[in-house]
């Protein structure tokens, strides 16, 4: 339930960032919405491509006969951010 969690926030802040960047693009006028339909397609794969990162991440994480060295990685990440 955890991971469905996660997915749900990642899905909710692409769509925000979908919403906000065809305000700007509106509000810019002087491109037209149509003409950066890719960058939203480019946008949504990007942030499909995050999302499937991280799911995959926790769940190799969540299991602890999984890799240590990819533990001892993150957990090296973590302390360097301080987490």
């Amino acid at each position: 339930m955890h991971v469905i969690g996660r997915l749900r926030l990642s899905l909710w802040l692409c769509a925000v960032w979908v919403v906000v960047l065809y305000v700007f693009f509106v509000t810019l006028a002087t491109i037209s919405p149509a003409e950066v339909a890719w960058l939203t397609v480019v946008t949504v794969i990007l942030a499909a491509m995050v999302t499937l990162r991280s799911i995959r991440l926790a769940s190799m994480l969540a299991d602890r006969g999984g890799d240590p060295r990819l533990r001892r990685a993150v957990n090296r990440q973590r302390e360097r951010r301080g987490f």
